[in-house]
């Protein structure tokens, strides 16, 4: 490299007269404001004394330190607790599902048709059964009306495939293992309401037994069984999962399926039972009566076994404050 001096240098730009900057404003503007750049020289002390200093340093010598967020501190086990606890409140809010009466859910809504089957219940029809309740409740002055569907909350299901394949594994037999479960949106038009929907009723009519759980067991066969306070307690499982929306009470009802005898859970037989309707006759005149007169009585045992029910829940929904106002 040949080391040449400098012989010539262009002149400065001349400064501007105040006559000029008046008409030319433009030339004597300030700079928009910025935020200034770094020279290397700068840039290398800089990394010299990063090289020296923590990095918390560095940053101040730059002065380009942020304040860091502070760091999320976790929920004590009392506040964790409490969570859970307003969160199961809020659960409970959302959807009440009214306890059922229990000799009910001890003696009522089991039968079976079909065999050789000798002591199958009566069947309340569902309009009959619905006329009924809403006789009861317009006893306590509470106006009710048709349908109301309910969303928000989950069902769980059979697993259909699971199903087949079983069955067709021969995995149903007394002692296989039930088929695995699914979860499902739930859906369920229930048959009576209040005017403002803060009170859902539902009567299960045998239409409705199988519709509320799985829709088939995987037992096949010429019987056609019924028991729907285990189907009572499923569909309550599921109806309690909503946890969201308004706040409801849901009252259940079954089909008592009146019958002459029930199930003695102790001695595991079934055992005679009280039928007033059977009890207010003699024995000989009852050991006579075809099954047309029986199945005429057994419905006015039925129908009473429903008010039972029925008056269950209102006198349970008083307690609570469920029932409307109702206005004098």
């Amino acid at each position: 490299m040949i080391i040449r001096p400098v012989l010539s240098a262009p002149l400065p730009s001349p400064i501007p007269t105040a006559a000029e900057a008046a008409a030319n404003p433009a030339l004597v503007a300030p700079a928009p404001a910025s935020r200034p750049r770094r020279g290397a020289g700068a840039l290398l002390g800089a990394g010299l004394l990063g090289s020296l200093l923590a990095p918390a340093a560095v940053a101040a010598a730059e002065g380009a330190s942020e304040e860091a967020p502070p760091s999320a501190v976790p929920p004590s086990p009392a506040e964790a607790e409490a969570a859970v606890r307003a969160e199961a409140a809020h659960a409970a809010v959302a959807t009440t599902v009214a306890p059922i009466l229990q000799r009910a859910m001890d003696e009522d809504g089991r039968g079976a048709f079909g065999c050789v089957a000798i002591d199958p219940p009566v069947v309340l029809s569902e309009n009959e059964a619905l006329n009924l309740i809403e006789q009861e409740f317009a006893k306590a002055g509470v106006k009710l009306r048709d349908c109301y569907e309910l969303t928000g909350y989950t069902r769980t299901v059979e697993d259909p495939e699971e199903l087949k394949r079983r069955l067709f594994e021969g995995g149903l037999e007394k002692g296989g293992k039930p088929p695995k479960r699914k979860s499902e949106r739930g859906s369920w038009v229930f048959d009576l309401a209040t005017e403002d929907g803060s009170l859902l009723l539902e009567y299960l009519s045998t239409a409705d037994h199988d519709k509320i759980a799985d829709g088939n067991s995987g037992d096949f066969s010429t019987v056609t069984g019924y028991n729907f306070p285990k189907q009572v307690e499923h569909f309550r499982a599921d109806l309690e999962t909503r946890t969201k929306g308004a706040p409801i009470t849901i009252g259940l009802f079954f089909d008592p399926l009146a019958r002459e005898s029930i199930w003695d859970k102790t001695a595991k037989k079934l055992v005679p039972r009280k039928s007033p309707s059977l009890a207010a006759l003699p024995e000989e005149e009852r050991q006579m009566l075809n099954w047309e007169k029986r199945e005429e009585l057994l419905q006015n045992d039925a129908r009473e076994l429903l008010r039972e029910q029925v008056r269950f829940f209102l006198n349970w929904a008083r307690r609570e404050g469920k029932l409307p106002v109702v206005e004098p």
